[in-house]
């Protein structure tokens, strides 16, 4: 299972070291320490930090922050919590999210939706309901009490409740009618540093003397909160025969304002024990298990409490205990402790004269040693993960009842690697939907799909368009896509954009006719009429070329999708930078992870030498794959090595056929370059498995990405890419980058290319390690089915993102106002922003 957990707990600034974070903390670090199998991803909304080392996690869990703004107001503004709910939503999609747990459900320093959860499970933990249970004291403010009760609901609307006592499960169940069933009892763990100590009398003498004890000690560890019941307990020790009162002092251990301090000292001095009573304020953990140690007794008689860890840790620490007789008190301390009414001071003084008269305190220190056998991390750890397995995440991605879509895709014979794609992406997509396929009139596909993919003339569709959920439209920058583009302007659906720049679809639609008009309407749906009347006058008078590469294009068809598929970051923040609200997803282009072949059956096979260096370039040839400096390149190191040849598989275009001719010609190429012309897809893999290196340059760019190169870092090929678009998101060391050529002069281009193969060419274990790298990456990141599991959540996903452009400027707005225009501040909120697009 992939498990996301918020650290809100650990990190937030109202449970950070305190109870509710120690606890999470402990809880998460035994999970860790025993679970390898599940991936955990801890969300982080409120420190730049990690948690590694307090944590001590293994590989299998990840940490993931993002800046909310100052004071973290868009997880808990109103009006942002649109923007909050995107990135949660994308977060549980990017990483398949199977559990989502909330650590702390009733701080308010988030706010979440339950709607953003529906697809997964939630599991959260209840540490109690004391603000419900004493609304009179805590719930008083009517806002307060409009919160609190919304995130009951929440909590109501878990999957998993992890109740921390019995007691608070049953405080669910009586005030909320919650299903038992959904909850579970996973108790406290006591830390190990909380145990009996061997103090030297030095050290015990050291130790009090700090906070100015200097008798035998009742000890109370309680909290700036008159539920803790600190007022009733003084007073209930001045009610105490003062022979005890003389020889126990009241040592009161917990952090307090100048003003508890202030009021707790009054109370001791109105009862006339203010010299017997010692606030010690916050003491370090190092002191507070040596006083606990020091301790004659320990009272802990608050009213109500979720756990109350201090019962057991004065348990671990060999020191008797006197306890309240209800909620989690009385569940934790049964039978090892003497339990009052924390109500009644009176009862309270009983409980403190019989436990410092009357009991065998030795035999309750033994009856807590065996109680506290309960409570271990090792248990927690062991339920909370029982816990997240009781789910059966399996299967909750089953299609049933299948839905139908269109589809508008060249198929082969035509020779587009789209065809390629689109046959493997439609018979895995049969499993999710049927599928009626839209082709192009004038050709009869030769291909095998799945039974329930059924192939029509695209003049069909017209008539069946209602039977749809959805249409994609598999869009590239040839003349094989013209035929869908009316379908799209007109009919909308998913858009998947293979080529971010489809100027040149738009420059051969116009300019066999000559129809300047139609070539200036096209460009109007991406530039300013006036820039493009400009461009367009320039153009037809001969005073400038054609600017296909300057002038990216693909408004025909982004102004009119209402979802969009790309394959690269590079596209999509392209894409947003022109229009935020656009619902872009980034969907890597696919690899099918087979097995990998053996090199020399392949070159058996394809009449290759096995002693051959081989070199290889692959698909339609042309010069944008940087051909004449790869032959250039490779011809200066062919004159060194004998060995190496250069495979050209694909067809030369028309523009460049001759061109590659005369130079291999001139240059005594004709045994040493090798170029296959057109193959189908097997023969063309074949060459890959047979290549030692594998080139993949670009350049100029149309902000494609590249079906062969996918192919070429499944099969562990080492592949020289240049630096550029979505290029560049291939991880460093999974491929060789080159600089873009348009930062270079030619012989420094063709320099580059024959220095960086005479590198690899003398180091066959980097070539080796590159190949192993990028068979991982494609591992990782490229498998057909994750590829088009994403296609299928993406099509059935009716989310629309909260990000427009008026919601942008609101939002820059309130950070002037309210935390000034700082730059920093600004930009890292934009990284969250980018996420949850």
């Amino acid at each position: 299972m992939n498990i996301a957990i918020d650290v809100l707990a650990i990190l937030g600034p109202d449970s950070k070291n305190r109870g509710i974070g120690n606890y999470a903390t402990s809880q998460l670090k035994s999970l860790f320490e025993m679970d390898k199998s599940n991936r955990y991803f801890l969300v982080n909304f409120y420190e730049d930090t990690s948690l590694r080392k307090l944590l001590h996690y293994s590989d299998n869990v990840s940490e993931h922050y993002f800046y909310l703004g100052n004071d973290g107001f868009i997880g808990k503004h109103k009006k942002y919590k649109g923007i909050f709910g995107d990135l949660i939503r994308n977060f549980i999609k990017a990483h398949n999210i199977d559990v989502y747990y909330m650590t702390s459900p009733f701080d308010q320093n988030i706010s979440y939706d339950m709607k953003w959860f529906s697809e997964i499970k939630v599991v959260a933990t209840l540490y109690d309901i004391i603000p419900y249970i004493f609304k009179n004291r805590y719930l008083r403010d009517k806002a307060f009490n409009e919160e609190y009760m919304k995130l009951i609901t929440n909590l109501k609307n878990a999957d998993k409740i992890l109740a921390i006592s019995q007691c608070a499960k049953e405080d669910m169940i009586k005030h909320f009618k919650v299903d038992p069933n959904n909850i579970d009892v996973i108790y406290c763990g006591i830390d190990d540093c909380y145990k009996k100590l061997d103090l030297s009398s030095n050290e015990a003498n050291e130790t009090k003397d700090i906070y100015k004890i200097s008798d035998q000690y009742i000890m109370c560890t309680g909290g700036d909160d008159d539920r803790k019941n600190i007022a009733d307990l003084i007073i209930a020790y001045s009610k105490m025969p003062k022979h005890l009162i003389g020889k126990y002092q009241l040592v009161i251990v917990c952090k307090l304002s100048q003003a508890s301090e202030e009021r707790y000292y009054d109370i001791a001095s109105k009862h006339n024990v203010r010299d017997r009573v010692i606030l010690t304020n916050f003491v370090p953990q190092e002191h507070l298990i040596m006083l606990y140690n020091l301790a004659y007794v320990v009272a802990f008689p608050s009213q109500y409490e979720g756990f109350g860890l201090p019962v057991v840790e004065s348990m671990a620490c060999g020191t008797a205990v006197l306890t309240s007789n209800n909620s989690s008190l009385g569940e934790v301390a049964e039978g090892a402790a003497v339990l009052v009414d924390p109500f009644d001071v009176n009862d309270i003084s009983r409980g403190l004269v019989e436990i410092l008269e009357k009991s065998d305190l030795n035999d309750m220190v033994e009856k807590g040693y065996e109680r506290i056998k309960m409570f271990t991390w090792e248990k927690v750890a062991q339920s909370t993960l029982a816990a997240m397995n009781s789910f059966n995440v399996a299967d909750r991605k089953v299609i049933s009842n299948k839905k139908k879509i269109a589809f508008f895709t060249p198929l082969p014979p035509l020779q587009s690697g789209i065809s390629d794609y689109s046959i493997d992406i439609l018979n895995k997509l049969s499993n999710y939907f049927s599928i009626d396929v839209y082709i192009d009139k004038g050709y009869r596909p030769n291909c095998i799909l799945s039974d329930n993919i059924t192939i029509y003339e695209h003049s069909r569709f017209k008539s069946k368009r209602d039977e749809y959920h959805d249409v994609l439209f598999q869009m590239g920058n040839s003349e094989y896509h013209i035929y869908m583009i009316h379908y799209l302007q007109k009919y909308s659906g998913t858009l998947v954009l293979h080529d971010y720049n489809l100027h040149g679809l738009l420059h051969y639609m116009t300019e066999k006719q000559n129809d300047t008009a139609k070539y200036r309407e096209l460009l109007c749906e991406d530039y300013d009429k006036d820039f493009v009347n400009k461009y367009i006058d320039d153009y037809s008078s001969g005073r400038i070329p054609v600017k296909i590469f300057e002038l990216t294009c693909n408004g025909i068809v982004t102004n009119y999708a209402k979802k969009i598929i790309v394959h690269s970051d590079y596209a999509k923040r392209l894409l947003l930078q022109k229009d935020i609200h656009r619902n872009v997803k980034k969907i890597f282009h696919y690899a099918d992870i087979k097995e990998v072949l053996n090199k020399k059956e392949m070159r058996d096979k394809l009449n290759i030498a096995g002693d051959q260096f081989v070199i290889s370039a692959f698909g339609h040839i042309h010069e944008t794959k940087r051909i004449m400096p790869i032959l250039q390149a490779f011809s200066n190191l062919s004159s060194k090595h004998n060995e190496i040849k250069l495979y050209l598989v694909g067809k030369p275009t028309s523009s460049i056929k001759g061109q590659i001719e005369q130079y291999m010609k001139q240059h005594n190429l004709e045994n040493k370059v090798i170029i296959t012309g057109y193959t189908d897809l097997n023969v063309f893999e074949e060459y890959i498995d047979a290549s030692d290196i594998c080139l993949n340059l670009r350049y100029p760019y149309n902000g494609e990405t590249s079906g062969s190169l996918m192919r070429i870092l499944s099969k562990g090929k080492c592949a020289l890419l240049n630096d550029l678009g979505s290029f560049s998101e291939i991880p460093d060391n999974a491929c060789v980058k080159l600089k873009s050529p348009e930062m270079l002069t030619e012989s420094e281009e063709v320099e580059m290319i024959m220095n960086k193969l005479e590198e690899l060419l003398s180091n066959p274990q980097l070539i080796s390690t590159i190949g192993n790298n990028a068979r991982k990456f494609a591992k990782d990141n490229l498998d057909i089915e994750d590829i088009v599991e994403q296609y299928a959540d993406f099509i059935n996903d009716s989310f629309i993102s909260n990000i427009t452009e008026s919601m942008l400027q609101d939002l820059i707005g309130f950070i002037k106002q309210n935390q000034g225009a700082d730059v920093e501040e600004l930009y890292r909120l934009a990284m969250t922003l980018a996420y949850s697009k």
